[in-house]
């Protein structure tokens, strides 16, 4: 007992604690959208309609410890078009007084922090796909634990470089993937590296960023691990932003059937802000050769390619409005899908709080 007294009065020493008594500041945001969305596949000359309401709800509390430490978590409510909601916590994070961060317990990962954000069309237009395409869906692939585990940010200008971040993190815990039949599979174990940099190319401000990705999982029957690997850029000229990505990696399936899959994802996009109005558009593709453990990669692939366009309107403070337009070409090992392939479009509102 006095062994755990003594290791807690040091880390409320080293934390330099606000007063018990006293409570920690909080914030709340979040937003409300109200849409339309309509669906015309390729497998139905029908076009189908249905409302799109979804919800988020933040909660930020932080405070700042005498030392000059700020301690801060949160969680998140959300409720999707389905009427599920989830409950999304962000555990804790302490930064530092030069600027570093260090993030604990459901800490994420350093190749998720450092992914660039691409342009893309807006709004909540979109066919799902099947779940037997196994094509990735984002430049960031395959699962990966962080409930149980840390990731530390470095400070601007890291090792020296001007323009210079980077990120590095490591879990534990089990993360249970698809179970199918009598076959399991959980991740066990997930580091990750993730680096960006900012930097002036005459009047354009330009970020690259890029991750690395590396997960174990329990089931001796694979034959991959999760690793992926991925790298963006973004430059802004003005109101106009455009950028790239490309993502690349093999992972265990977490939909549908439990399989192994060879994958790549790109992305480019553009968006252009004229006064109250932001026009973006942006292309997807991705490719993904599936197997089942212990077997060779099939020669046919998965594949998943979409061309987006938006419009959005700022109404008022807070308030967007927004239409939208995708074409989606969907692909099940190599042979058309036309249940899953069509146009989507949207209208809709977001108010912003």
């Amino acid at each position: 007992m006095k062994k755990e007294l003594l290791v807690a009065s040091a880390l409320v020493s080293t934390l330099g604690a606000a007063g018990i008594a006293e409570a920690a500041s909080s914030t709340i945001s979040g937003h409300h959208k109200v849409g339309v969305v309509g669906k015309d596949l390729d497998s139905s000359s029908t076009n189908t309609r249905a409302s799109d309401q979804q919800s988020t709800f933040t909660v930020s509390i932080s405070e700042t410890t005498d030392s000059g430490i700020k301690i801060s978590t949160g969680f998140d409510l959300a409720e999707e078009s389905s009427g599920s909601a989830t409950h999304d916590p962000s555990g804790l994070t302490l930064e530092f007084t030069d600027g570093s961060k260090l993030d604990l317990v459901e800490a994420g990962t350093a190749t998720g922090s450092h992914a660039v954000s691409v342009p893309g069309a807006g709004g909540e237009q979109g066919i799902s796909a099947t779940t037997v395409n196994n094509a990735p869906t984002a430049i960031t692939m395959g699962a990966a634990s962080d409930a149980i585990g840390f990731e530390y940010h470095t400070a601007a200008d890291a090792f020296g470089v001007e323009g210079l971040k980077a990120s590095v993190s490591f879990a534990s815990n089990d993360v249970a993937l698809v179970t199918q039949t009598s076959q399991t599979a959980s991740i066990e174990t997930t580091y990750s590296v993730g680096v960006t940099y900012v930097t002036d190319a005459g009047d354009s401000t330009v970020t690259v960023g890029a991750g690395l990705v590396e997960a174990t999982n329990n089931n001796s029957k694979t034959t991959e691990e999760n690793s992926a690997m991925h790298v963006g850029l973004t430059a802004v000229t003005g109101d106009l932003t455009v950028g790239v990505g490309y993502g690349t990696g093999t992972f265990v399936s977490t939909g549908g059937d439990l399989v192994q899959v060879d994958g790549d994802f790109t992305s480019a996009g553009a968006k252009y802000v004229s006064g109250d109005i932001t026009f973006a558009v942006g292309v997807t593709s991705a490719e993904g050769k599936d197997e089942a453990y212990g077997t060779a990669f099939s020669s046919a692939a998965d594949a998943r390619d979409t061309v987006g366009a938006s419009i959005a309107y700022a109404v008022a403070s807070g308030v967007t409005a927004t239409l939208g337009y995708t074409d989606v070409d969907d692909k099940d090992e190599g042979a058309a899908s036309t249940n899953t392939s069509g146009s989507s479009w949207y209208v809709g509102a977001t108010i912003s709080f």
